[in-house]
């Protein structure tokens, strides 16, 4: 007669067995606890990119102290080469399915077919080096998202671009001081740090550094050192906006900022202040910036020189468009050869209207209007308070006045400038990755 053994016979040491089932379960639950609190996987940092954003919009650290190494080598092109190595040392990746990357890509595309459509009407001279210098601040979006792959990497971006502030105010005040008066005078347009360019593109860059410090300033939770750090910056880029006396930034800071406030949740605890400084604002204001600002006219015979020869160089500009509406005459063409006066437009729209012709002129618009949408998804799926959240806010503010800014000027070509702005549109890109992985407030 067989017997049906049990499935677990009881022990004939009840109590050795249940001795070491207790030390079983001591030894598992400190490691347990172990696992628990291990630190996060550090990744790692990408300090030649560090570097390079802080240099960036310092030109005269570029051109006055680093070496010069010949053959269209210059600073941009060995910071950028390096921090592109160190992008694919870090192991990141581009953010997956984000149409603005796709829409960047089609940018960088057609300007070099812009390029070689040029070249049939135009010697070359330097044109290559423009549209090299063009698209290497543009694939900044690109070095960043492979760099970032944690919060505490977004924070040292973000830091290495607020550091060199305190020290372009300084240069500002330094020019400043060197030409100040009472009453305006054309003599008081300084360019600060942007040694190759002028007062217009140099404001503009401190646009989109204030603009974005004032949104990380009243919607992210951050330690108050580092507030501070982003509170000084914010200080320091107003106060260049302010001596830079561009008519331009004067108006996109203050659209942007007033884009900002609206979009914020947060916006009813401003709104007072914001009362406040609108009707003290002209009270405050130094005599020559409240002059500058009042000196522009679109009436004709009130018009000063500046806005009256804006007027001429546009309607030489829709000109060439009629007369080449697909593809335009090529970039880098019209100061060079359609305009007799050898100016920029001083609007890139109509500039990329008669150089990209209709099909230039749609891919710009694709590519803003991707960065718009990018803004408002990231808004409204970021928790309030995280530092995705406050990039976000700033970067649709920054956005807003670079929109507002290249209907007056030139805000989107020259690296110095707009460095910084493609720098942070790779940092919001990868905020939904960062979010996924957990990093809000860290």
């Amino acid at each position: 007669m067989s017997h049906v053994q049990p499935e677990s016979s009881p022990s004939r040491f009840p109590l050795a067995e249940r001795g070491l089932r207790w030390r079983e379960q001591d030894v598992a639950a400190p490691m347990d606890a172990a696992q628990d609190a291990a630190p996060a996987r550090r990744h790692r940092n990408n300090w030649p990119l560090y570097l390079f954003v802080f240099l960036l919009p310092l030109q005269n650290i570029q051109t006055g102290y680093l070496p010069q190494l010949g053959g269209g080598l210059n600073f941009l092109n060995v910071f950028f080469a390096i921090s592109l190595i160190g992008a694919f040392f870090c192991g990141g990746r581009l953010a997956r399915n984000e149409p603005v990357n796709i829409a960047v890509f089609v940018y960088m595309l057609y300007a070099v077919v812009s390029y070689l459509v040029g070249s049939q009407l135009v010697s070359d001279g330097d044109r290559i080096n423009i549209l090299k210098d063009h698209l290497i601040a543009v694939s900044l979006v690109f070095v960043t998202q492979m760099s970032v792959r944690d919060l505490s990497q977004v924070k040292k971006i973000i830091i290495a671009s607020l550091l060199p502030l305190p020290y372009i105010a300084k240069v500002t005040w330094v020019q400043h001081t060197s030409v100040a008066k009472w009453h305006y005078g054309d003599a008081l347009r300084i360019k600060g740090t942007f040694a190759l360019l002028g007062a217009n593109e140099f404001a503009a860059f401190c646009v989109t550094m204030g603009v974005l410090c004032f949104a990380l300033l009243i919607a992210v939770k951050m330690p108050k050192i580092l507030r501070a750090l982003v509170a000084l910056g914010l200080a320091c880029s107003v106060f260049c906006i302010l001596y830079a006396y561009s008519r331009t930034a004067y108006v996109a800071v203050a659209l942007g900022l007033i884009c900002v406030l609206l979009a914020w949740r947060g916006r009813w605890k401003l709104m007072p202040l914001f009362l406040v400084l609108a009707i003290a604002l002209p009270a405050i204001l130094p005599e020559s910036v409240v002059e500058r600002y009042q000196s522009t006219s679109v009436e004709e015979d009130k018009q000063d020189e500046s806005t009256r020869m804006r007027m001429v160089y546009w309607g030489i500009a829709w000109d060439s468009f009629v007369a080449h509406p697909v593809v335009g005459t090529g970039f880098n063409t019209f100061a060079r050869r359609v305009n007799p006066y050898h100016m920029d437009t001083h609007n890139v729209y109509l500039r990329t209207l008669a150089e990209g012709g209709v099909v230039g002129a749609l891919v710009l618009l694709a590519l803003l209007l991707a960065l718009f949408f990018l803004c408002i998804k990231r808004l409204r799926k970021t928790p309030p308070g995280s530092w995705q959240y406050g990039i976000a806010l700033g970067m649709l503010g920054a956005w807003t006045a670079l929109v507002v800014g290249n209907i007056f000027g030139d805000r989107f070509t020259y690296y110095p400038m707009i460095g910084c702005f493609w720098i942070y549109v790779g940092l919001l890109l990868k905020s939904r990755d960062l979010l996924a992985s957990g990093g809000t407030h860290r």
